[in-house]
């Protein structure tokens, strides 16, 4: 249940890309906590996603040495996955968000690997999708929304109001519990612009009672 949330807006002209830093087992217990994103500043653009880390991080680090440009990335995207997937036997499913300037445009693509691990509902595995403005993920229970008054980050808003909207959907991503009770996001939320001249990362906020070796509580407590 890594957050995994995007925004790419044509009128400041940038892609916000947030996520959470744990990386845990099977059983929810960490094992690390670290950049999501793989950041690829010459482009400029990067590949985020969710499910399998081992998976998702081998398969960002092999497309990245296959394309020289961000435009090429999602032209290969389809035909070269399953090729990485077979190669280095990625057998647990994952998905992958990228994110940067397409034919000169700020745009959000998504594709998955087979399996059930499908934030596009019954989307085909291998096979890339532009998503439009905003992709959100897990996304919150109205509940939880009502409770926080939490809007929606709208790729018009302010710049600063975006962040803010990220951070507090990432915070609200963490009080989501798996089936065990404990969260599956936290250690720290780092935001990531990405614009027609680089990338900048930032920390947002950090989850100081998460460790290694433990589950994540929802409440934020050890």
């Amino acid at each position: 249940m890594t957050a995994n949330n995007l925004v790419a807006s044509r009128k400041h002209n940038c892609i916000f890309v947030a996520t959470d830093a744990a990386s845990y087992d099977d059983n929810g217990f960490v094992g690390e906590f670290r950049s999501k994103v793989h950041a690829i500043p010459e482009w400029p653009g990067v590949i985020t996603g969710r499910g399998n880390s081992f998976g998702l991080d081998t398969a960002a680090r092999e497309l990245t040495c296959r394309a020289s440009s961000f435009d090429e990335l999602v032209s290969i995207v389809s035909r070269d996955l399953p090729v990485i997937v077979q190669q280095f036997k990625l057998d647990r499913p994952f998905e992958l968000n990228l994110a940067g300037f397409f034919h000169g445009r700020p745009m959000i693509f998504f594709i998955r690997t087979p399996g059930d691990h499908n934030s596009m509902g019954d989307w085909p595995p291998y096979l890339v999708c532009p998503v439009g403005p905003t992709f959100f993920g897990p996304w919150p229970s109205d509940e939880l929304i009502s409770v926080s008054g939490f809007v929606e980050p709208n790729p018009d808003d302010a710049l600063d109001a975006i962040a803010r909207g990220m951070r507090k959907l990432l915070e609200l991503q963490r009080r989501i519990p798996a089936e065990d009770g404990f969260s599956r996001v936290g250690g720290f939320a780092e935001l990531t612009v990405i614009r027609a001249d680089g990338i900048d990362q930032q920390i947002l906020c950090q989850w100081p009672a998460d460790r290694v070796g433990a589950r994540m509580s929802i409440n934020g407590e050890h």
